[in-house]
Order: C-alpha cells, then sequence, then structure tokens
C-alpha cells in the first residue's frame, strides 16, 4: 500500500522542521510548500491526503483552506505566546466515514500534538461539499419549508420552456433575489480553453455589480470557484472584512451586507455546463443549501437539454449542406451498407445510370458492377480498414440500365463509426473523355514508335541498296548503276514524304468531299512509276473522302503492287460488289496480277514493322491502313483471281453511286 501524502504549508523553516520530525514516524511522506501559491499547484497538480497549513507565515489561511479538496482533512497550526505552545485546528472533516481518512486524521493529530503540545479544538466550518449533513440527513430526502419548496416549484416551472442560457440566467437571478434570503445571484460559464469563469448577462443594468469580467481558474486567486470547478460540489464560504478575499465581488459584497456566498456547479451526466454563485446577508441554512442544490440540479437538465438541442440542430445543419453538395454534385455518389447495399444515391448517379431513385436503393451494387469490380472493391475497403487510410480510387465499369458501360473512376472511402465497419462510400466520376484522350495519346505514341521503326529500318534499306550501287558505280563507272542509286534516293524521299505527312497532319480525314473514284485513281496512277505496267478502272463511283489522303493511300497500293509484285502487268480498280444489293457497292478494290502475297504476312500486312525485301513493305501499307481507319473504312488483304493482291476496302455506305 502507498504512504499517505501530506502537504505542510509554511515560510517558517523551523517550524517546517518541527512538523516534519513530529511526523518522522508515522507512515506518511510530507510534501513541503513554503508559499500560497506554491500550495495551490501542488494540490490541483498532485494527490494530496492531509494539509498542515502554518497561519503565522501564510497570509490567506481562509483561502487556501477552501482551495482543499472536499474530504480531505485540513489542519490549522498556529503557535501562541502563552505556554499551550500552539493550535492545531481541524478545519474541514472527511465526506464520509472512511475508515483510512480517519486512520490519517489520528495519526497527524496525535504525532503532531505530541510533538508541540498542541490544542486541537474541531470546531467545522462551511459546507463539506457532499449531500450528506451534519446530523446524517440526506439532502434529497429532507422536506423544505413551504417558501423554499415554492421558489424551487417557481424556478422549475419557468426553465420548462428555457431554450437559451441567458434565460436560465435571468429566471434564478430574479427568482433568488426577489425575497430576502438571497442578495445577489450571478451565473458563469467555465471555459476549458481558457481556464476562467465568464459571467452571463442577460440584463446588465438588472444590476449594479460589475459582471463584465472573467475569473481566472487555477491561480489561485478565486478559491472558492476553483474548489467548486475541481470538485464538481457546493461550496460555501463565510466571511469578514478580514477574511473576504476568497470569494468574487467580496468588497462590493461584503459592503451590501453579504456574510455567506453559495457557490455551485450546473453539470449533469458528467458535462460542466457553468457555475452559479449566491450572495447571502445570513449563514445558509441546510434547508437553503438543500434549496440551491435542487435549483442547480433543474438549471443543469435545462442546460444539458439547450446543449444537446444545439447540437443536433447544428448536426441537422451540417447534414443538410452535406445532403445539399452531394444533390448538386456532378458526380455519381452512392453509401453501401456493410453488406454492399445501396442506402443513399445522389441525383448524379440515377441519371449516369438511367436507373429511378427507387430502383436503385436497397439493392445489391451488383445491380451497377461486375463481379471483378466488386471484388476489387472489397480488395480496397479491406486495405483501407487495415492500413487506417480514408480513400483510395478504382477503375471500373458501371452498367446503366440500358445495358450500356460507362468507364468510371471511383473514390472510396470506409465508414467506421466507434471503430465499427458500417458500409462505404463512393463517388463515381466518368471517366469517358479521360479514355478517350488516352486512347488517342496512346495512337500518338504508337504512330511516334512507328517513325522510330520507319527511321531505324525502311530508311536503312534503300540507303544500303544506294550506297551498294554508288560503290559499283565507283569501281566501274557503268552508268546503270547510277541510275539504281538514284532510285534507292528517290525510294527514300518517298518515304521521308509519308513520315512528314504523318507527323504534320495527324489526322488521315480531315475535310471530306464527294470524290469520283477513276479520276483520283488515275491522278494517283500518275504519281507512281509504273514502268511497263498499266492502270484498269473496271467502273467508276463516287465516295465521300478526304482527297489529298485518298490520293496517298492509292499512291501507296499501286506503288506496293508494281515494286513488290516484279510479274505485275496490271492493276484494277473499281466498285466493291455488295451480295445483298447488287445495285449499290460497298466500298472499292485494287488488285493485280503479279506475285500475290504471302500467305504468311497476310495477317501483319499492315503492320509498320512487317517487310519482303529489302526495300521495305510495312510503312506504305501501313499508311494504307491509317487512311481507310481516319475515314472508318476497313482493309482486308487477300488473293485476286489470278493469283495476285487484292485489297478490299469497306466503306459502311459512306458514299453513293
Amino acid at each position: 500500500m502507498s504512504r499517505s501524502r501530506v502537504l505542510c504549508v509554511s515560510a517558517d523553516r523551523s517550524t517546517r522542521a518541527s512538523l516534519t520530525l513530529s511526523l518522522t514516524d508515522a507512515p506518511v511522506d510530507v510534501i513541503i510548500a513554503q508559499r500560497f501559491v506554491d500550495a495551490i499547484d501542488r494540490l490541483n497538480h498532485e494527490s494530496i491526503d492531509a494539509v498542515v497549513i502554518d497561519a503565522r507565515t501564510i497570509a490567506n489561511t481562509a483561502a487556501l483552506v477552501d482551495a482543499v479538496e472536499s474530504g480531505t482533512p485540513t489542519f490549522v497550526y498556529q503557535e501562541t505566546d502563552g505556554d499551550t505552545g500552539a493550535v492545531l485546528a481541524r478545519v474541514t472533516t472527511p465526506a464520509a466515514d472512511d475508515e483510512s481518512a480517519t486512520r490519517l486524521s489520528n495519526t497527524i493529530t496525535e504525532h503532531i500534538a505530541a510533538g508541540t503540545d498542541a490544542e486541537l479544538p474541531t470546531e467545522p466550518e462551511g459546507d463539506a461539499g457532499g449531500s450528506a449533513t451534519a446530523d446524517g440527513t440526506v439532502a434529497a430526502e429532507r422536506d423544505l419549508p413551504d417558501d423554499l419548496e415554492r421558489l424551487v416549484s417557481r424556478v422549475r416551472s419557468r426553465l420548462v420552456d428555457a431554450t437559451s442560457l441567458l434565460t436560465v440566467e435571468r429566471v434564478l437571478r430574479e427568482e433568488l433575489t426577489d425575497g430576502d434570503r438571497f442578495a445577489f445571484v450571478w451565473l458563469g460559464e467555465y471555459d476549458r480553453r481558457e481556464r476562467a469563469i465568464i459571467p452571463w448577462l442577460s440584463d446588465p443594468d438588472a444590476t449594479e455589480w460589475p459582471l463584465q469580467q472573467t475569473f481566472d481558474i487555477g491561480t489561485g486567486d478565486h478559491p472558492l470557484l476553483e474548489r467548486v470547478i475541481r470538485t464538481r460540489t457546493l461550496r460555501t464560504h463565510q466571511y469578514d472584512a478580514d477574511t473576504s478575499g476568497a470569494v468574487p465581488f467580496d468588497d462590493r459584497a461584503f459592503e451590501r451586507g453579504v456574510r455567506s456566498v453559495a457557490a455551485i456547479p450546473l453539470a449533469a451526466n458528467g458535462d460542466l455546463y457553468g457555475v452559479a454563485v449566491i450572495y447571502a446577508t445570513e449563514r445558509l441554512s441546510e434547508h437553503e443549501r438543500d434549496a440551491v442544490r435542487a435549483i442547480a440540479e433543474a438549471a443543469s437538465h435545462v442546460l444539458e437539454t439547450i446543449a444537446v438541442r444545439g447540437r443536433l440542430e447544428q448536426r441537422e445543419r451540417t447534414l443538410n449542406r452535406y445532403e445539399r453538395l452531394v444533390e448538386t454534385a456532378g458526380d455519381g455518389m452512392y453509401v453501401l451498407d456493410d453488406a454492399g447495399h445501396l442506402m443513399t444515391v445522389n441525383d448524379a448517379l440515377v441519371e449516369m445510370t438511367g436507373f429511378s431513385r427507387e430502383g436503385l436503393l436497397g439493392e445489391h451494387v451488383s445491380i451497377l458492377f461486375d463481379p471483378e469490380d466488386i471484388e476489387a472493391g472489397k480488395t480496397i475497403i479491406r486495405s483501407l480498414l487495415a492500413s487506417g487510410e480514408s480513400t483510395d480510387t478504382l477503375e471500373l465499369s458501371v452498367e446503366t440500365k440500358a445495358g450500356a458501360t460507362i468507364p468510371c473512376e471511383v473514390q472510396i472511402a470506409v465508414l467506421v463509426p466507434d471503430g465499427e465497419f458500417r458500409g462505404s462510400v463512393g463517388v463515381l466520376r466518368d471517366v469517358t473523355e479521360r479514355k478517350r484522350q488516352e486512347r488517342k495519346l496512346r495512337e500518338r505514341n504508337e504512330r511516334l514508335d512507328a517513325f522510330a521503326r520507319i527511321v531505324s529500318h525502311d530508311l536503312r534499306n534503300p540507303l544500303g541498296v544506294a550506297q551498294g550501287y554508288l560503290d559499283l558505280f565507283e569501281e566501274t563507272g557503268d552508268s546503270g548503276y547510277a541510275a539504281k542509286t538514284r532510285n534507292g534516293l528517290d525510294r527514300m524521299e518517298s518515304i521521308i514524304d509519308d513520315v512528314l505527312a504523318i507527323a504534320r497532319e495527324g489526322e488521315w480525314a480531315a475535310d471530306t468531299e464527294p470524290v469520283d473514284l477513276e479520276s483520283v485513281a488515275r491522278e494517283a496512277w500518275g504519281h507512281v512509276s509504273t514502268a511497263e505496267a498499266t492502270l484498269s478502272v473496271t467502273e467508276t463511283m463516287t465516295l465521300s473522302a478526304d482527297r489529298s489522303r485518298l490520293l496517298r493511300l492509292l499512291e501507296n497500293c499501286f506503288r506496293n503492287s508494281i515494286e513488290h509484285g516484279e510479274t505485275t502487268e496490271t492493276v484494277r480498280i473499281g466498285p466493291l460488289e455488295n451480295d445483298e444489293r447488287p445495285d449499290a457497292a460497298r466500298g472499292f478494290v485494287i488488285e493485280d496480277d503479279g506475285e500475290g502475297l504471302p500467305a504468311k504476312l497476310r495477317d501483319e500486312l499492315f503492320d509498320p514493322s512487317a517487310s519482303t525485301s529489302t526495300e521495305g513493305l510495312g510503312i506504305g501499307l501501313w499508311i494504307v491502313r491509317e487512311v481507310a481507319t481516319g475515314h472508318g473504312w476497313s482493309v482486308v488483304a487477300t488473293e485476286s483471281e489470278s493469283g495476285g493482291a487484292r485489297l478490299e476496302f469497306e466503306l459502311d455506305a459512306q458514299f453513293s453511286d
């Protein structure tokens, strides 16, 4: 068992030594405080089981006594001029019949008396702060006189409709000062942050008392208030002109005949809402103290109700603000319970999905998300619960009522009030446009990658051939090698033109217009070195196309037929027949009678990395694919009836004959 701690308050060294020596053999530890403020600090921050005060060296003894916690044995040691040596006055008693406290009191009194020959008068002063009275009667069970009963009843009746702190202050001030029992009453709020009591004043003109001030707690300047805050019990103080410093407004109160002050906390269910301070011209009777307690209890419950109502109103206002934010948000928002059922959805989600609000509420989230996305969401929720993080994001698809899917990004947060998982909140953002931009960026990056392959492969081949023929020309002087060198350089120039066109123009179908197939085909044929081959147009047609881009498509098709089909004599172009509508074409076809395409290359023919010779096949046909795709056309490589290459372009009815 730990030893009891006795606080010895004295500014005199010899007195401290005498008191300490007198308790040497007792099972206690003596704690020393040389000043009033030191004693207050120890009382506020340390566990003290008994107090001995040297009244000769500590001036404000009464205030220090009031600062001692209720139930703590307190003794005032005072030397005399006679032969008795000293008087040790016990001024407080334990609040309850606690055996250990009694043993401690006996130990202190016996040892101090033995060491100092002190007398031990035991005149109690003030209220012990408990609910039990001196004769053992419990305050709540003692009947009040009729006038006090009526006073308590009037206060309770007027407080029924009270909705503000100032109303409570006005009711208590008016009712308690309406007779001769009490001279003045004021109420104050305890500000924990500032550690001060701030008086409430509903009507400044109703009193001449200077209530426009605050009372600091913890400094020792207002021991009565400090004891009330610390003990949460009724405290009373009787004083005269010499001991009036322990109470607020002491000088003014004394001048107006006040001789007794009661301070009581206004608290309920562990929450302190304020303090009531009551001034009387006579010592408060036990019945008057009981009435004060009853009035303070009623006021405390009203203040609790006001505080709860204020918190509820504030919560409702906050909830309304959040509801407005949720409903007006552009992103879809939902709340799921712990089993994954939709509990709340906003207008944006309703509009996004096409479901009605009633059609979504109560349904499982699988009505909107596929199983894989739901499992991914569960994984995120488990991760958030384990890590303590607030939110995380997930990309998923939302399925609408019409069966369409919308790419979305959802930000997920978990609901964990009081440490228990109750569900989750999700904010859905439609990322269709972002995905479109990402796709464009990806395609652009693919195009840049194609450029790199063109430079590293297709240009290298004709460059190597041209360098080889140039070496032969230098060795032999044969002009035929010079012509072949020029052909290689021309090929390089053609490739560079195509690459620059892609880099500069980006899109392959900027401005479409009606274009005659035969006219544009013959113009493209004139741009290509065709040797002895001829162009045959089986039939013309009109199609909607970007003429300059279509020229490039046809040039590359013709060039590929001539350069990679060494036996090609004729290149034919014409409409692609429509099996369902013989009178309408579904596209156009280009074919030759040359060597044809290797079967193994047909599937990758339009990949720019594909090649069948040192001159390179891929870039030209890759450009063909890009132009066709830019127009919304499809292109398929197959074999012509004569065994040559055949390219079929299906236009999806973007033309007319």
